[in-house]
């Protein structure tokens, strides 16, 4: 995707000359590069995450939050799958295609539902795993 974009560029400032149909072809790159690492990113709990309060909040507490959260991703993840698959139905429906090389919209659409719930189902197990571990030092 960098060589692309980098070729691209030179090509269009030094030759007048770019890549034709790069941009969409870019665009599917990164599309694919995001929804293939959401759901090992989320088993990971890999994501970003800002972390201003957590000195403060009790171990216990922590391990109840964290549950909270990935719950809360689980259910956003799973809309986001839910709406990615009424969008790629619609894709397949129209024959919606890219407008420079005509690469069809619906398989790609279809591939980013199925990866946010993948994403989602991982989040839930995640958000499991925490409970569990909550639950377990509550007993103890």
């Amino acid at each position: 995707m960098m060589l692309l974009t980098f070729l691209d560029v030179s090509g269009r400032k030094l030759f007048s000359a770019p890549i034709y149909g790069a941009y969409e072809v870019t665009e599917f790159m990164m599309g694919v590069l995001i929804f293939s690492a959401l759901p090992l990113v989320t088993a990971r709990e890999s994501h970003v995450s800002i972390d201003v309060f957590d000195p403060f909040v009790p171990r216990a507490i922590g391990t109840w939050q964290r549950a909270a959260v990935n719950l809360v991703s689980a259910v956003v993840l799973a809309f986001l799958g839910w709406r990615l698959w009424v969008l790629a139905a619609s894709h397949l429906r129209t024959n919606e295609v890219t407008m420079t090389l005509h690469i069809p919209h619906g398989p790609f659409t279809f591939a980013f539902a199925v990866l946010a719930l993948l994403a989602a189902v991982a989040a839930f197990v995640v958000a499991l795993a925490h409970l569990r571990r909550a639950r377990g030092r509550g007993a103890a």
